[in-house]
Order: C-alpha cells, then structure tokens, then sequence
C-alpha cells in the first residue's frame, strides 16, 4: 500500500524578496536555506522545509511528498515501470534527500523522496501546524486521476458527482491531493496548511485582518473531508487554505468505499460561504 505525506510545495516568483515577506510575516514560517540566489526555502526553523520558492514566471515549480516505508520508492519505482512511466533519479541542491523526479500526465513535476525531519512541526505561535495537501487543475482530470490512483497508489476517498471533483489519499488523511476538472486551466488550484483547532481559526482570521489579507472563503466545513476551512491569496495570487480537523481513515484494519457528494456548494460547504470549487480560471 503506497503511503506518503505531503512534504513541500515549490513555487515559481517573479519578485523573491516580496513573497518570502509575506510566508514570514503572515504565515510565520521561517528561512531555513538560501540557494545561489535563486532559490530560498521556508519551514518551521528547523526540520524540513515547507515552502520553496524559485525565481521565475508566477507558477507552480514543483510538489513533494515523502514516501513511508523501508520500501515505499523502490515499490513505487516498480510500479512506475510497470506502467511505462520515465522517471529520474535526482539530487536537489541543499538540504533535501535524494528523489525520484516524474511528470505527471499534465505535466507537473513531482518528487518522491524518503524521510525527512518533522521536528519542527506543530509548534506554537500563529503558524500553520505542517502543510497537508494541494488541489491541481485539469483540463483531463479523469487521466491525471487514473495516473495518481492507478500508478502512484493514492486512495480514492470521496468524489462529486460525474468528474469534476475528486480527493485522494496517501495517509491517514482525507486527502493529500484533489484534482479538479476545468475546461481552459491546468496545474496548481490551492494548497492548504494544517492547524489545530477552531481557537485557531479565530486567532488567524484576526491576524489575517491585522495584516489586509482578506479571508475569501469561510470559516466553513467542507462536506468531503469534513475539514474546517478558510482560503485566502497570497501577494502574488497563490490560493492558500488554512484547514483542521480532516477525517481519519484507517486503511490497514479497515476497508472504506468512496463517496460520491452531489455536484453542489453545498457539498463542498456544509456551511458558511462556498468555495467555488467548480469554477474555471
């Protein structure tokens, strides 16, 4: 059984400086490693990173996720064999374990490595807890869903109505990863953080306001997940959420049928105001 976590989220920036402020200010991560100046990765202070972010045209460069297991990369590599899949073996630069490096059939460039240190994670102060899972677009999101369900091994949880919506995942919870159809864009849709608590929500929410970072969506409670949220951007237009509370599964003494959620905002928000999740663009 594949299973892994989300590890980190790389993305592309015209303007460094001014994102690595925001993830600072607003989001109370910490600089952890700069490299040749074009590079500059954010965490907890210590432990592996969370963020990455690259100099570049506004975009996704990369996400990560750490496999468990003494033999989770090799029982990967066999299945991405199996399905005729390339793959590389690389070596980041810095602090970052050796991975295998594929491009999904959109095209998004995905690293699979081993374990990383989490020492940093879950500490106290306004900072997210660990990032949790990310949301692609795609213009064929029953391809990439065969890819990362078939090939990869992620678990199918729940799933709207007909293809536009699915969530998948590689650990105890709901989901690391969802796929959105759209008809005219593909790649990153939203990312999300993990915190701990309604008290939290509230405490972000102010600090947010403190700070002119309008809340978009929420607090609300999605119905696939059952997760608290609120999502807002960051300054280069990123679509980040702040999440807690997530359904468990538990997969090695239990067998879970998916879910199939009508095709509703109220699906995605039991209540408070809805995420458009169906939206294109």
């Amino acid at each position: 059984m594949f299973k892994a976590t989300m590890s980190h989220l790389s993305l592309r920036t015209p303007d460094i400086a001014a994102l690595e402020g925001f993830y600072v200010d607003s989001m109370g991560l910490a600089v952890q490693e700069r490299i040749d100046g074009n590079c500059v990765r954010l965490g907890w202070g210590r432990g592996h990173h969370a963020i990455e972010l690259v100099h570049g045209d506004t975009g996704m460069d990369h996400f990560a996720f750490e496999v468990h297991g003494d033999n989770g990369l090799q029982d990967l590599c066999r299945r991405l064999d199996r399905a005729q899949v390339p793959f590389l073996e690389v070596s980041p630069p810095g602090n970052h374990p050796k991975a295998l490096q594929v491009l999904d059939p959109d095209g998004n460039r995905v690293l699979f490595h081993g374990r990383v240190d989490r020492s940093g994670e879950g500490a106290v102060g306004i900072r997210p807890d660990r990032i949790q899972h990310l949301v692609l677009s795609s213009r064929n999101s029953a391809r990439l869903r065969a890819f990362y369900l078939d090939v990869v091994g992620f678990r199918l949880s729940d799933r709207l109505e007909g293809d536009g919506f699915c969530w998948a995942r590689s650990d105890h919870y709901h989901h690391s990863l969802g796929i959105a159809q759209r008809s005219n864009v593909s790649g990153l849709d939203h990312f999300s953080f993990d915190i701990a608590d309604w008290e939290q929500f509230k405490r972000w929410c102010d600090h947010l306001a403190r700070r002119a970072c309008p809340v978009l969506w929420g607090p609300g409670r999605h119905g696939p997940g059952n997760n608290l949220s609120i999502m807002f951007r960051d300054p280069h237009g990123y679509l980040i959420e702040l999440s807690a509370e997530m359904e468990l599964y538990w997969d090695d003494i239990t067998v879970q049928q998916p879910r199939i959620w009508e095709a509703s905002t109220r699906s995605t928000s039991l209540w408070g105001v809805s995420p458009d999740l169906g939206r294109d663009g």
